[in-house]
């Protein structure tokens, strides 16, 4: 019995070292701190079960030991390069092996420079010209339209920039400045009482192209010339602006100009509103107040409210205009009749002309409607009110042919005719009586009638004498 006992333990430790090894070659995906564990157990183990002391192991069993340590130390790079490759990104941070670079938490993607399509970024240029304080009156050729159509935005005084693009710079120059009591010159100013050089506005209207830089974008295409123009032909959409842009009186009602000292173009509002009534719904109830058919006013008109730094204001989203609603209350057109000696009716604030002259609202080239369609040389004002507000029920007969007739708009569930005929038959109605109004309405829908069916009778005509071409045939 005393001889067999060692060869049992050598056996057993034998058999140890066989796991280990097995367990060391097998595991790829260990962690080095878990091999170094299962190698001081596997160690520990040899201990207990070996009478020989750890100095006196074979020769194999170090090999093994030296195979387990480099085994373990390629683990653990690999495990760590792991670590790395898998580990989720965090937010604003971008991973990479050995090394972390944190970029900005949000950073929006920069819009492209060069997008003569995107209304957006056109009246973002136009926006940068509204400063009086950067940007003063220039001719037509040169104004801050044609600017903006070709990529550029203001920059500094009277200077424009391609931001984004080539970074072109031109100052317009017009004017000599103005001078002072010593005779010096006045600097950021303008002598607007001399007349700007037509062949200086000329130059200036080919640097509008031309200032770009060779290979600026910019340089070879421009907007297209209905950048401007206020999509109002869709009668939802349209109506959905309107009683957004009335709304936004709603906060600032308490400033409001009174309903008199207010202009605009006919017809009354007092006869837009009943006709206006189908826009309006539960959420948004009809005007019930002066203030409210003052805010509609404003609204047809274009114009929404704004409160900025507890001053109220009526702003316009395309010519970018400001008006001081605070210069046209009640109390301040009094006092500035009696301090100036003109009449009051002279200082009320006129809704249309307030615009800008280069604004869609109120001009009819910038709003550029299809020429031959219904309203054609209309501004948008007058388009607004011909889709939305100025039309009469007809019967479905007539409804469909107008609807035919109208090919580029959405008028509803219901086709109606059409505004302009009915300011036209009110104007002539002050010279006229009654009757002889009835007889041309009554003429301009027979006219309509026989000018939206000509094609559809061509068509009854031309089967009509197949027809009677085919009898005939087949008689013969």
């Amino acid at each position: 019995m005393t001889e067999t006992q060692p060869a049992l333990a050598t056996t057993k430790r034998k058999f140890h070292k066989l796991i280990d090894s097995i367990a060391a070659s097998t595991s790829t995906t260990s962690l080095a701190s878990t091999l170094g564990e299962s190698n001081t157990s596997s160690t520990s183990l040899a201990h207990k079960t070996s009478p020989e002391p750890p100095n006196k192991r074979p020769r194999s069993s170090n090999a093994s030991i030296e195979r387990d340590r480099s085994i373990s130390a390629s683990q653990a790079r690999i495990q760590a390069l792991k670590d790395q490759l898998m580990t989720p990104k965090r937010a604003g941070t971008v991973r990479v092996v050995g090394k972390a670079v944190v970029s900005s938490p949000s950073t929006p993607r920069k819009q492209p420079n060069f997008q003569p399509y995107s209304q957006e970024q056109f009246l973002s240029r136009v926006k940068t010209f509204a400063d009086v304080k950067k940007w003063t009156t220039k001719p037509d050729a040169i104004n801050e339209v044609e600017w903006a159509r070709r990529g550029w935005t203001c920059d500094t005084w009277n200077t424009v920039a391609c931001r984004g693009g080539c970074e072109k710079r031109v100052a317009v120059k017009l004017y000599p400045k103005r001078k002072d009591a010593a005779g010096n010159a006045i600097p950021m100013s303008e002598d607007l009482a001399v007349e700007a050089d037509d062949k200086l506005v000329e130059k200036y209207a080919e640097m509008i192209e031309n200032g770009h830089a060779e290979d600026c974008l910019w340089r070879k295409r421009g907007c297209q010339k209905d950048i401007y123009h206020i999509p109002i032909a869709s009668r939802t959409t349209s109506a959905a602006s309107l009683l957004t842009r009335y709304q936004s009186f709603h906060p600032i009602s308490a400033d409001l100009p009174l309903l008199e000292n207010i202009t605009y173009p006919d017809p009354s509002i007092q006869d837009i509103l009943p006709r206006a009534s189908s826009l309006f719904n539960s959420t948004v109830p009809p005007p019930s107040s002066p203030t409210d058919v003052v805010a509609f006013t404003l609204a047809v008109f274009g114009w929404s409210g704004v409160s900025e730094s507890r001053i109220s204001l009526a702003t316009c989203d395309h010519c970018f205009q400001r008006l001081g609603l605070w210069l046209s209350s009640d109390t301040r057109l009094k006092e500035m009749s009696q301090k100036l000696d003109v009449p009051i009716d002279s200082l009320r604030l006129n809704l249309l002309e307030s615009h800008r002259e280069h604004c869609p609202w109120k001009n009819a080239t910038s709003q550029a409607n299809s020429p031959d369609g219904p309203i054609a040389n209309m501004p948008a004002w007058q388009t607004l009110q011909y889709i939305l507000l100025g039309k009469q029920k007809c019967s479905p007969e007539e409804a469909r042919g107008q609807a035919r007739n109208v090919e580029s708009m959405d008028l509803g569930s219901e086709a109606e005719y059409p505004r302009g005929s009915l300011d036209s038959a009110r104007e002539v109605g002050a010279e006229e009586d009654t009757q002889s109004l009835q007889n041309k309405w009554q003429k301009f829908k027979a006219k309509l009638r026989r000018t939206t069916s000509k094609k559809s009778l061509k068509s009854i005509k031309s089967v009509r004498s197949g027809k009677s071409g085919h009898g005939k045939a087949g008689d013969g």
